[in-house]
C-alpha cells in the first residue's frame, strides 16, 4: 500500500472529500496550492505517526549481520537508525554479552549478528508502506487524522482520532500467547 492511500483514508476521516477524490483518481489530477499544502502536512503527520509507532508502541525489528570480536560497534555503522538493541548473537546463534551506550555498543565476544529496533525513514506520498506487527492502513489513518487536526488547532476532534489510534495499537500490542493456569491441587 502507498502513503497516498493512507492519506486518502485520513482525508475522509477529517472531511476533505475533494482531496480524497483527487488522490484516488486514476486520471492525472492536479491539486490546488491549498490542497497541496494540506497533503504535504498530512505526509509530515504520517511520518510522525510512523516513527511514534516504531519508537513507543510496536518496535520495528531488524537483524543485521556483523563481524566483531571484543570491540565497539558504532550505531552510525548500522544500516538503520537504531532505537534499542534486543540481541547480539555469536557463533551457533548463542547470545553474546554486550553493553549499550549512547553512540555505540561494546561487545564482549565474537558477534555475528545484531537484532535491534529502528526508526523508519521518512516517506513521500508515492512511497510504499510496510505493515509490521499487524498494523493496517486504518490505524495509520487514525494517527494521521489525529496529528493533522492537532496541527490545525482542533484539539477536541483530534482527541477522538487519537483515542481510536491508541486503542487500536493497544489491541495489537496485547500478548496473544496461550494462557496457562496453575495446576489444580487437592488438599
Amino acid at each position: 500500500m502507498k502513503v497516498k492511500e493512507i492519506i486518502a483514508f485520513a482525508c475522509s476521516f477529517i472531511g476533505e472529500q475533494e482531496i480524497v477524490k483527487k488522490l484516488t483518481s486514476t486520471e492525472a489530477v492536479s491539486l490546488t496550492d491549498k490542497e497541496q499544502e494540506k497533503v504535504d502536512t498530512l505526509v509530515r503527520c504520517f511520518n510522525l505517526v510512523n516513527q511514534e509507532i516504531a519508537s513507543d508502541y510496536l518496535p520495528f525489528l531488524y537483524t543485521e549481520e556483523i563481524d566483531i570480536d571484543n570491540s565497539i560497534l558504532n550505531y552510525a555503522d548500522l544500516d538503520k537508525t537504531i532505537i534499542n538493541v534486543y540481541a547480539v548473537k555469536g557463533t551457533f546463534n548463542r547470545n553474546v554479552k554486550y553493553k549499550a551506550y549512547t553512540n555505540y555498543i561494546q561487545i564482549f565476544g565474537k558477534a555475528k549478528s545484531i537484532t535491534y529496533s529502528y526508526l523508519p525513514d521518512k516517506s513521500e506520498l508515492d512511497d510504499d508502506v510496510e505493515f509490521f506487527n499487524g498494523l493496517s492502513a486504518r490505524i495509520y489513518a487514525y494517527g494521521v487524522a489525529s496529528e493533522y487536526l492537532l496541527c490545525d488547532g482542533l484539539s477536541e476532534d483530534a482527541e477522538i482520532w487519537e483515542e481510536r489510534f491508541k486503542e487500536s495499537l493497544f489491541v495489537l500490542s496485547r500478548k496473544r500467547s496461550e494462557l496457562k493456569l496453575p495446576a489444580r491441587r487437592w488438599f
